[in-house]
């Protein structure tokens, strides 16, 4: 199985959030092939750094380094399906990216965040299925 973890749930580890924690544990122990798009891990380092300062974000990012995620590359493709993709769902660019990604790559789940959230911007996503943390640990066994 192949999922992609959005910036949400990276940060949501950061904070001590069990289930995001058990999720990346998962991913560690080879239970699926985890990837997460350039733009998640430019989104998360500047969250970490606005919120708790430069040196966590740079921590975090060299955690990010030598997690079992797969840091998938942006591509010229990805970049014009993002575009047309922000048109059609008017999420962030941000988002845009994470889902382009998810569907270049084959993912079987876009893993996101709160129910706001996925209310707001990925519960109308067609291309690909999108579910909440919860429901992922659930699916994955966990």
């Amino acid at each position: 199985m192949k999922i992609v973890i959005d910036t949400w749930v990276l940060v949501e580890q950061y904070k001590g959030n069990i289930k995001a924690i058990r999720l990346m544990r998962k991913a560690s122990k080879d239970s699926f092939e985890a990837y997460v798009s350039h733009l998640t891990i430019a989104e998360l380092v500047n969250v970490i750094s606005r919120v708790y300062g430069e040196r966590e974000a740079r921590i975090q990012y060299a955690y990010l380094k030598h997690s079992p995620l797969v840091m998938r590359p942006t591509t010229e493709e990805v970049a014009k399906d993002a575009g047309l993709l922000k048109t059609k769902y008017r999420f962030s660019l941000a988002d845009a990216f994470i889902l382009s990604t998810a569907v270049d790559v084959g993912a079987d789940l876009l893993v996101t965040g709160s129910k706001k959230q996925f209310e707001e911007e990925w519960k109308n996503v067609d291309e690909i299925r999108a579910v909440m943390l919860d429901e992922a640990i659930q699916e994955l066994g966990g």
